[in-house]
């Protein structure tokens, strides 16, 4: 849908979608990393670290995100086979481990289910947003890795 807006100029307006197109988040992204290029140089590259099973099975991987010497966890699973086996700390060991020779000082990542987990390989909390989701709490969480 669309509207005029009084406070656009002339000849603009506004559009809600409620799906928005398909390349549209590629596009903004696009327009972000340019602008971050020209004034705070921007780069920012993923990189995995997987557990395989002997069926070439998926059974555990984190994808992180390198940027401005930070470490993003992205995501973090673990099959429920490997879960309280160390499965979870080894792969977020090796995933820091990679951080830090590519230059990474520190890490960040936000959950709402794994505080304890996280805090237990050094995590410390440093914001909150509450009833995100629903009756939870989702906490942003940062350690130094050197």
């Amino acid at each position: 849908m669309t509207a005029p807006i009084a406070d656009l100029p002339a000849g603009l307006k506004l559009a809600i979608d409620d799906v928005p197109p398909p390349d549209l988040r590629a596009t903004l992204a696009r327009e972000i990393n340019d602008f971050h290029s020209r004034t705070v140089p921007h780069t920012a590259r993923r990189f995995s670290v997987r557990i395989i099973g002997k069926d070439e099975a998926l059974l555990g991987a984190v994808v992180g995100v390198i940027s401005w010497e930070w470490l993003f966890i992205e995501a973090l699973w673990v099959s429920d086979d490997l879960r309280g086996q160390g499965a979870g700390r080894r792969l977020m060991a090796e995933a820091q481990a990679y951080a830090r020779t590519e230059g990474c000082h520190s890490a960040w990542l936000d959950t709402f289910q794994a505080r304890p987990f996280y805090e237990a390989i050094g995590y410390e909390v440093f914001g909150q947003l509450d009833h995100f989701p629903a009756d939870q709490t989702r906490y942003f969480m940062r350690r130094k890795l050197g």
